[in-house]
C-alpha cells in the first residue's frame, strides 16, 4: 500500500504538466495490491496469471514514475523494482516465470 500512496503523491505533482502518465501512474499503483491479492487468495493454477500481472503493473510504476523529475520517482521506481524483486521471492521465481 506505501506504493499506492507513493505513486498518487508523485501523480498529483504531474497531472498539470502530464495527466497522461499521472493516470497511468495511478491505474499501475492500484493494480499492485490487486493483483497480489488475487495471487494469495487464487488456487495454484491460476496464481501465475496474476503474479505475471502484479510484475507487470509495478514495471508500468517503475516507467511511468522515472518521468517524473524530481527525487519521488526516483524514489518511487526503486521501490517499485524492490517490489518486484519481493513478488518473485514470496511466489517463487520459477513460478512466476515459466
Amino acid at each position: 500500500m506505501t506504493l499506492a500512496r507513493d505513486a498518487y503523491a508523485v501523480a498529483e505533482r504531474l497531472k498539470d504538466t502530464s495527466p497522461d502518465t499521472a493516470g497511468r501512474l495511478r491505474k499501475a499503483a492500484v493494480a499492485v495490491p490487486a493483483h497480489v491479492a488475487g495471487a494469495i487468495s487464487e488456487e495454484p493454477a491460476r496464481r501465475r496469471e496474476h503474479v505475471l500481472a502484479a510484475r507487470g503493473a509495478l514495471a508500468e510504476v517503475a516507467r511511468q514514475a522515472a518521468r517524473a523529475p524530481d527525487e519521488a520517482g526516483s524514489d518511487l521506481t526503486r521501490l517499485a523494482e524492490t517490489l518486484d524483486l519481493s513478488v518473485l521471492f514470496e511466489f517463487g521465481a520459477t513460478e512466476a516465470l515459466s
